[in-house]
């Protein structure tokens, strides 16, 4: 679900650019972002180092991306060419699908923490249920507001959803009242 929420049906041994907001240069099933992850960076300079890349093009590779990018890929042709062969390298793929699984670890704990907030009211989240919250903490990071809704109180206008089971179409409304989702109907 978050790869295809992210990357669909594309490779995710390239660069990619959200032009959104505060996203930089992305890469990987998850889309480590380098301008808002440390760990994206530190992949990237390592997958970019691994594939023998001199010291200067990594460091003008990674200032370049190592920023808010609204107007998408900021590298010249060769430093593109550069990443991503460094990415799709056998090296690169290995470091790549590392941080993805850190990554993906991360939201799955913050999955569970839904689950905790509300189980604090007797309620369980349907499994549809967790498809819509998985890619929105990939997406957005921790889920701080969504727990405090899970767990009773009103966030964005919306009542919690009640017992016994959140269900699709109320994750459906609170993401939808979320300003990101407003203004990315795509997602």
């Amino acid at each position: 679900t978050i790869k295809q929420n992210e990357i669909g049906n594309q490779t995710p041994y390239v660069l990619s650019y959200a032009e959104k907001g505060k996203s930089g240069a992305s890469f990987g099933a998850m889309q480590g972002d380098t301008n808002v992850s440390a760990l994206a960076r530190n992949v990237l300079s390592n997958v970019l180092a691994a594939a023998g890349a001199a010291k200067a093009d990594i460091n003008r590779i990674m200032t370049a991306v190592s920023k808010a990018l609204p107007h998408g890929n900021p590298l010249s042709a060769a430093d593109t060419k550069l990443a991503n062969n460094a990415l799709a390298s056998p090296k690169g793929r290995k470091l790549v699908d590392a941080m993805d699984d850190r990554l993906l670890s991360d939201v799955l704990t913050g999955v569970d923490a839904c689950i905790a907030a509300a189980a604090t009211r007797k309620v369980t989240i349907s499994p549809i249920a967790h498809l819509y919250i998985a890619p929105w903490i990939n997406m957005s990071g921790p889920p701080s507001l969504l727990k405090t809704w899970l767990a009773g109180t009103p966030v964005y206008g919306l009542t919690p959803p009640p017992p016994p089971e959140v269900i699709a179409e109320e994750m459906e409304s609170y993401l939808q009242s979320t300003a990101y989702f407003q203004a990315h109907h795509r997602n």
